[in-house]
């Protein structure tokens, strides 16, 4: 959201600029300073708006006076103009909205101001007469400057107040770093078959640059971190293809860098000029809004983008030729010649400019067809988790982190990081305490008998084998099937408190032990103690896995009393770009192919103007890597509190935020509902069974099923529904003896 606000904010910061650039130039300069009758207040406002003025004539006379006035207002411009497009975008929107807000716009416009008639006065304070003191050129200039800074404040603070309003909404709903091939359907593919969401992840490798951006470099990258579970995902596909789709990248902003220090030579100001021939280019290749309710996507008209394309291209071609007449007017020469790009006759830097474009659009296009076509390989059809690309040059850290993966896969340890053990399995959607004395029952008319003793593991050997029976035979006709029911012993532990415990650390050491033995399952849940617990985790993957719900079942017996916790949650599902996946045909046609090459048209001056930035960014990761890697490595042998938990869950980074079906969450709630009842019958039948009084555990089993789960603090949201103290939206909370429907 605030990369969405900030971009707005730049653009309009940059026509504000672009209007004080015209304010200042000579021609207007020239209406406002010469009036037919002058009065003292229009004399003082007139010398207000003369302080962006600038002058193109540079050239040499035997006066040195009138040279060194020209270039220290345009110096002074520069700075004016450079500090509002820097600090303007930043401060401003970042203010509250209201009075905040507009004090914060004149006082940055005003300090920027004042700042931007310090070249000019000390420039030209040398040549001013002796008998004129130097302050009192100083207080002038800043009169000036400061009055003309109050007047821009004003003018910015209208400009940037919409930014929270109306007009934010369509452009906040774009997420930062995103490069597609095609647009997400109005209507998603949703999933169906097992195996669904490990495609969806994997194709948000290549749809989605910052989910592969969080996947290598904050889950693969961090060689000392666990890596956190993700029920109903492949992993270990998932990171190959971020890692394939991370080298393609940086292959590709690596070609094209060398032509953007070309153009960066042959004139610096013709960078902007081609960042402004390629987006009206660019939005000549966009898809018209639809001015009716989207029911489906169409695929784009081939005659009106031809059109649409060919009247960007001609506009595009007169703003450049326009442009370039205009600079070879200035009677400019030397470095300035160059810096504006007007030596002879501006031909170089128009022809270095649609050299630049083109080659841009065609590594583009190129990019965009490979990426298609490893698309099209992640159909349903076509999907092998086997075929998956290894990313090469392999590094060794890479293959160490992807064993990892695969050994945490298949592990039954989670190591987590800060106060919530459940990282990967979305936010706690319930949870429910029942503490149950372990009395001997009392049979009407008879004495109390013997409790047959048992430990908690005997306990939860019946849960699961009861859970398990479950999902194997058919559902009655008013029971939730459970079919594809996925049971495990599931051991949480504080990554921070892991030093000398010989279960987790082995001799490989890098990242911590993620199995743990039977008989160390059993002992950790007969003997819980410290930050070490084990859990019964149950989990249905529904919708071709893309909405996982999970109950979590812990419990232990502290004298004459059992303790039963129960944790649910719901991985809901993937972004709905990634869905788009199965919307593409299983070749590509003439539709598919222009629609490629527009988006590569739209994409050319990303492509060219990010080059350096990205080529940097990839190089400061691995910096950054190693730094980590080394400071991690001092440290783990010297703290005994070295933190090895899990802290980003790849699955959880591709969760949308809203369900894409209303019956999504509806089948979550109603396989929670069968499970944690299943499960508390599961328990007193094997408490009655062992002579327990089960009286008190009854009483508390009603009460929640009267009740529901019970939401543990702060406010859950289900798409635009909140359940929790202080929520906003009404909703009366997860009833586990519902079929999963809401009142």
């Amino acid at each position: 959201m605030a990369y969405a606000a900030g971009k707005l904010a730049r653009r309009r910061v940059f026509l504000l600029c672009l209007a004080m650039l015209v304010l200042g130039s000579p021609w207007v300069q020239k209406v406002l300073q010469s009036p037919d009758s002058r009065t003292p207040a229009t004399a003082w406002y007139r010398r207000v708006l003369a302080t962006p003025g600038w002058e193109p004539s540079l050239a040499f006379d035997h006066y040195t006076r009138p040279v060194l006035y020209d270039w220290s207002a345009g110096l002074s411009v520069l700075v004016l103009l450079l500090g509002c497009y820097l600090l303007l975008p930043r401060l401003v929107p970042a203010a509250p909205a209201g009075p905040v807000r507009w004090m914060t716009a004149i006082g940055t416009c005003t300090a920027v101001s004042a700042v931007s008639a310090l070249p000019e006065w000390a420039l030209n304070s040398g040549l001013q007469d002796l008998g004129t003191p130097v302050a009192a050129l100083l207080a002038t200039s800043l009169e000036y400057s400061i009055a003309f800074g109050l007047l821009l404040g004003l003018a910015a603070a209208a400009t940037l107040a919409p930014t929270a309003g109306a007009a934010l909404p369509r452009l906040l709903r774009r997420r930062p770093g995103r490069t597609t091939t095609m647009a997400a359907p109005a209507t998603p593919a949703l999933g169906s078959a097992p195996g669904d969401v490990t495609r969806y992840l994997c194709a948000a490798a290549y749809l989605d640059p910052a989910f592969a951006r969080i996947v290598v470099q904050d889950v693969l990258s961090d060689e000392f971190g666990a890596i956190a579970p993700s029920p109903g995902v492949d992993l270990v596909p998932v990171a190959r293809h971020c890692l394939t789709a991370r080298e393609l990248q940086r292959r590709l902003h690596r070609r094209i860098l060398p032509v953007w220090f070309a153009l960066l030579l042959i004139s610096p100001l013709w960078l902007l000029i081609g960042r402004l021939a390629l987006t009206v280019l660019g939005y000549g290749a966009k898809q018209p809004a639809p001015r009716h309710p989207v029911r489906g996507r169409a695929e784009p008209d081939a005659e009106a983008a031809l059109w649409r394309v060919a009247a960007a291209a001609l506009a595009a071609l007169v703003l450049t030729v326009g442009i370039d007449l205009l600079l070879g007017l200035l009677p400019v020469g030397g470095v300035f010649s160059w810096l504006l790009g007007s030596y002879l006759f501006g031909i170089p830097p128009v022809l270095a400019l649609i050299g630049a474009g083109a080659y841009a659009y065609r590594l583009m296009a190129e990019h965009l067809g490979d990426t298609d076509q490893r698309l099209r390989a992640l159909r349903r059809e076509t999907f092998d988790p086997e075929a998956v690309p290894q990313p090469a040059p392999q590094a060794a850290w890479i293959k160490d982190r992807l064993a990892a993966v695969a050994e945490t896969q298949a592990g039954n340890v989670s190591v987590y990081s800060g106060f919530t053990p459940f990282l990967g399995y979305a936010a706690t959607y319930g949870t429910a305490r029942i503490a149950a004395p372990l009395l001997p029952a009392e049979p009407f008319g008879r004495p109390a008998a013997e409790i047959t003793e048992f430990d908690t593991w005997e306990l939860l050997t019946e849960v699961r084998n009861r859970l398990a029976a479950l999902a194997e035979a058919p559902p009655a006709a008013d029971e939730v099937a459970l079919t594809g029911l996925l049971l495990e012993d599931r051991v949480f532990v504080d990554g921070a408190t892991l030093h000398g415990d010989r279960r987790f650390l082995g001799d490989r050491q890098l990242t911590p032990l993620t199995r743990l033995t039977p008989e160390q399952l059993r002992e950790v849940a007969e003997r819980p103690s410290g930050a070490v617990r084990h859990y019964l985790a149950a989990h249905l993957p529904l919708w071709g896995d893309d909405v996982v719900p999970s109950l979590l079942l812990h419990m232990s017996q502290t004298g004459r009393t059992l303790h039963i916790h129960v944790e649910l949650h719901i991985l809901g599902p993937v972004h709905r770009l990634y869905h788009s996946v199965d919307t593409l045909p299983p070749r590509a046609t003439g539709e598919t192919r222009r629609a490629a090459q527009l988006a590569a048209l739209r994409s050319a001056w990303p492509l060219l103007g990010g080059a350096l930035s990205m080529v940097r960014a990839y190089r400061t990761a691995e910096r950054l890597r190693v730094k980590r890697l080394v400071r991690d490595h001092t440290a783990f042998g010297a703290d005994p509190g070295f933190d090895y938990g899990a802290r980003v869950s790849l699955r959880e980074a591709g969760m949308a935020p809203e369900y894409q079906n209303y019956f999504q969450l509806l089948d979550a709630e109603r396989v929670l509902s069968a499970l944690w009842r299943h499960a508390l019958t599961a328990v007193r039948e094997f408490l009655d069974e062992h002579g327990v009084d089960t009286t008190e555990f009854r009483r508390q089993q009603q009460t929640i099923l009267n009740q529901g789960i019970v939401q543990q603090g702060g406010v859950s949201y289900v798409g635009n529904q909140a359940v929790g103290a202080g929520a906003q939206a009404h909703s009366h909370g997860f009833d586990p003896t519902s079929d999963g429907s809401r009142s």
